[in-house]
């Protein structure tokens, strides 16, 4: 109860000493945007902006509320299942700058150094585990605090170890970003967000069973037959091979659950716990900070004669599954299974609902 106290009386003063600064003179006569309204100050996740907006928080004093970019970014949240009372949001710089016209423009370098003690220590006050930056003034901004060498264009939608926490940079949620990252991308951007956020906060649970036969059957066929395969190919080439013996035979080849993640199908039996426990010849490792699989060399007659045989029909979709797709790209790979009808007939769902279909199960049949 204390520390929060301290914590409360700490934030207070820092409001009250952004309120009497007056470093920048194009802001004198804005508002300064710092205050209970911002979030919890216990908030795991911490967004910074630009700064606060003429039609928006200039006017409300919320940070992100009343204007379009304000809408954008609540909407973003709704999406991705995060509630603003979970969140602590503010700015780069806290007032809002104006050009001669008297419409919103970019803070300048001196500007934004001269906030940036005020950011530095709201970020030591609330100490959330995930900072995430919206736009290249946030981003440039936080670098002053603890040096990086992220950029927006190659980073974004990326988790870092920075100042003690982690740092996620993406697009700021205003019309203008759009035209660089449309809002269908900044949405997968903030599910991303949310997923690193429940990783880190919250204890993963321990993946019971193991994977059903039929469906390793499949998988340590594509492991046998690529020598070595990245766990991402895994899961794609595993939904490839069940979507092109729907497609020929009209029915299921295996038991496998699979759902609909931001980079696409995603097999539930084949959960990296499950996989291993199902075969212990399976080896795990990183090649290039991507993580990948492939069979031990250290086989004995036992765990030969405990694996589960594969039909000829799976052999023969996995075989087409491998010939189509198995030298594309992650990139390619991704996109690829986007253009099979049951994850477009998902994305119609979530486009006529306006509904999250993240992790939705995948309905081949009901797509064909």
């Amino acid at each position: 109860m204390m520390e929060s106290e301290t914590k409360h009386s700490r934030f207070g003063k820092l409001v009250d000493e952004v309120g009497a600064c007056r470093k920048c003179t194009r802001m004198c006569h804005s508002a300064r945007v710092l205050n209970f309204s911002a979030g919890g100050l216990n908030a795991d996740l911490f967004f910074i902006g630009e700064a606060p907006g003429r039609l928006g928080a200039d006017e409300t004093e919320v940070p992100f509320h009343g204007d379009t970019s304000g809408r954008n970014f609540e909407d973003l949240l709704s999406f991705a299942g995060i509630s603003r009372n979970d969140v602590f949001v503010t700015n780069a710089v806290l007032c809002n700058p104006k050009d001669d016209n008297g419409n919103n423009s970019t803070p300048t370098l001196a500007e934004a150094t001269n906030c940036q003690p005020f950011l530095r220590r709201q970020i030591e006050l609330v100490n959330p585990k995930i900072v995430v930056t919206l736009g290249n003034t946030a981003l440039r901004t936080v670098a002053g605090i603890e040096l990086h060498g992220f950029s927006l264009s190659q980073h974004v939608r990326t988790i870092h170890s920075w100042f003690g926490r982690s740092l996620i940079p993406l697009y700021h949620p205003g019309q203008r970003a759009m035209i660089h990252r449309s809002f269908a991308n900044q949405r997968s951007d903030y599910q991303f967000v949310a997923e690193q956020w429940r990783r880190l906060t919250q204890e993963r649970r321990k993946s019971s069973g193991v994977t059903r036969p039929d469906v390793m059957a499949v998988a340590l066929y594509l492991l046998a037959s690529r020598g070595a395969i990245t766990y991402f190919e895994l899961h794609k080439l595993a939904y490839l091979t069940e979507y092109l013996h729907v497609r020929r035979s009209g029915r299921r080849l295996t038991s496998a659950y699979f759902i609909r993640q931001k980079d696409g199908p995603y097999c539930t039996d084949l959960q990296i716990d499950r996989i291993r426990r199902a075969d212990g010849s399976i080896r795990v490792f990183k090649d290039e900070g991507k993580l990948c699989l492939r069979l031990g060399s250290d086989l004995t007659p036992k765990l030969f004669s405990d694996r589960p045989e594969i039909s000829d029909e799976a052999r023969k979709a996995a075989d087409e599954a491998m010939q189509r797709y198995g030298d594309k790209t992650d990139s390619e790979l991704k996109t690829a299974v986007y253009l099979t009808a049951p994850m477009r007939f998902l994305l119609r769902r979530e486009q006529s609902s306006k509904s999250n279909l993240y992790n939705a199960p995948i309905d081949f049949l009901a797509a064909r």
